[in-house]
């Protein structure tokens, strides 16, 4: 039922969402759902409100949303069990563009072009809608079927910039329950959404037709993202569903 529910709320999305082996999913220049990503940390005492906000969010038609789990906390008494060193990278390429002075959580980042603290949900709302009222047009992104049981993302159309970053992410949809044993949240049944699995940089991108190869986690959702250069704005993605029910 969880899935079902999810899968009704994606309906939404201009981007479709097909199984991970059927095909091949597109998006285009048409309106697409803002892209917010939190980073979050098992450890981080105000991190659960965070989640919990992240997964209402979710449920708007004109966002979509992602959460990378940050190891910086992992030195008070808790390894989380979500967190890579990438997913910290990618929080720390943001910051100078954002005129951020140091890495925290929770973090939200909406598009790439605006952040705000997890505490301050008013401005992570009207961040949303001030990307919505200026949405940028989206090249044409698809993933399709690649060789040996890979992904292919494929791009065409103009870059809006001189360079732009093409990422595929694998994430477990919906929520996910954590029992944290130390730390910060010791105790706490911590709900998680949309985590991230995995994050692997496909390469860059400069306009007109182009394809990339990268590996696919088919237990998992899977998005393409295009973004521009060094954490630059969003411009673009292309959702594929997991083949089967995801593990957490």
């Amino acid at each position: 039922m969880k899935w079902l529910s999810l899968l009704l709320t994606l309906a939404f999305s201009v981007t479709t969402l097909p199984s991970a082996s059927a095909g091949e999913a597109s998006t285009g220049a048409d309106e697409r759902p803002v892209l917010v990503e939190l980073f979050t940390s098992q450890g981080c005492g105000l991190c659960p409100e965070a989640n919990r906000y992240l997964g209402e969010l979710d449920q708007r038609e004109n966002v979509f949303v992602l959460a990378y789990a940050v190891s910086y906390w992992d030195m008070y008494g808790w390894t989380d069990t979500y967190a890579r060193p990438e997913y910290v990278q990618r929080q720390r390429t943001y910051l100078p563009r954002l005129d951020v002075p140091r890495l925290y959580t929770p973090h939200f980042v909406v598009d790439g072009v605006t952040d705000a603290p997890g505490w301050e949900q008013d401005a992570v709302a009207h961040a949303v809608e001030d990307r919505l009222t200026a949405m940028p047009d989206s090249p044409v992104i698809t993933i399709s079927d690649g060789p040996f049981g890979s992904f292919r993302v494929g791009l065409d159309g103009e870059a809006p910039e001189a360079e732009l970053d093409v990422w595929l992410v694998a994430y477990a949809p919906g929520w996910a329950t954590v029992q944290v044993r130390a730390g910060e949240n010791s105790g706490l049944d911590m709900l998680q959404y949309n985590m991230v699995k995995s994050l692997t940089y496909l390469g860059n991108w400069a306009g007109g037709p182009a394809s990339f190869t990268g590996e696919s986690f088919r237990r998992y959702a899977t998005v393409a993202i295009v973004q521009g250069a060094n954490g630059g704005p969003v411009y673009g993605y292309a959702r594929v569903a997991p083949s089967e029910t995801p593990g957490r």
